[in-house]
């Protein structure tokens, strides 16, 4: 990921990581941290799933991108 990257990065059970990248494929812009089990676009309205990415609601038509982790003692760590 480039220098000044932004990550979003949730952790849907205790002890499970996940991260997106956190630009809307809608337009690009930065999608909201989760809040009632979903996240969402401030722009234009876009719901994802926490735990997926996967778009739940338009008019994005695709998922936020997963970026790889791996949990490193207490570290994540970009895979």
């Amino acid at each position: 990921m480039p220098g000044n990257a932004q990550l979003l990065l949730v952790q849907p059970r205790s002890g499970e990581f996940r991260a997106f990248n956190p630009a809307c494929p809608h337009v690009g812009s930065l999608v909201n941290p989760p809040a009632g089990g979903v996240i969402t676009c401030p722009l234009h309205g876009s719901a994802f799933d926490p735990v997926s990415g996967a778009v739940r609601k338009g008019p994005a038509t695709s998922g936020l991108t997963e970026v790889a982790l791996v949990v490193s003692g207490e570290d994540l760590v970009l895979a």
